[in-house]
C-alpha cells in the first residue's frame, strides 16, 4: 500500500511479439460443401475442428428457399499468426459463388479453462504454428 493507503499496484511488462494469440474461427459453411472445407484445412495443418450442424432461416425478399439449405458450423482455434490462411482457405474451399453461402467470424481467445483438471492457463490448447 501507499501513503494514502490505497494498494500498490505492479504491471508486469512484456513484449506483445512474445506472446503467441489464440483466435477462435467459426464458419457457417454449407453441408454440402463440408467435404472441400475439411480437406482444405486438412492440406494446411489444422489439427482438428468442431462441427454443429444447424439449419437457417431464410431472410428478407429471396425466392431462394434459404430455410431449406443445410449449413454446419465449423470451430476452429488457430494461433494469430495462422488466421488468414485459415480464413482463407475457408472462403475458397466453400463458396459456391452464391446467396447463402455462410459466414466466418473471426474472435480473439482470452481465457481456456480445461473442466477436468481446472486449470486455466491454456496449455489444452496448444497449437503448432500452421506451415508456411
Amino acid at each position: 500500500m501507499d501513503a494514502d493507503g490505497a494498494p500498490t499496484l505492479y504491471i508486469m511488462s512484456v513484449p506483445l511479439d512474445d506472446i503467441s494469440q489464440l483466435k477462435k474461427v467459426e464458419a457457417e459453411v454449407r453441408k454440402d460443401r463440408f467435404a472441400e472445407v475439411d480437406f482444405a484445412l486438412k492440406r494446411i495443418g489444422v489439427p482438428g475442428l468442431t462441427i454443429a450442424e444447424e439449419k437457417t432461416a431464410g431472410r428478407g425478399v429471396w425466392s431462394y428457399p434459404l430455410e431449406n439449405v443445410k449449413h454446419v458450423l465449423l470451430t476452429v482455434v488457430v494461433d494469430d499468426s495462422s488466421v488468414g490462411r485459415v480464413v482463407e482457405s475457408i472462403r475458397e474451399s466453400a463458396s459456391t459463388r452464391s446467396w447463402g453461402d455462410g459466414r466466418i467470424v473471426v474472435s480473439q481467445v482470452e481465457n481456456v479453462l480445461d473442466i477436468g483438471s481446472r486449470q486455466c492457463d491454456g496449455s489444452e490448447l496448444t497449437f503448432p504454428s500452421l506451415g508456411a
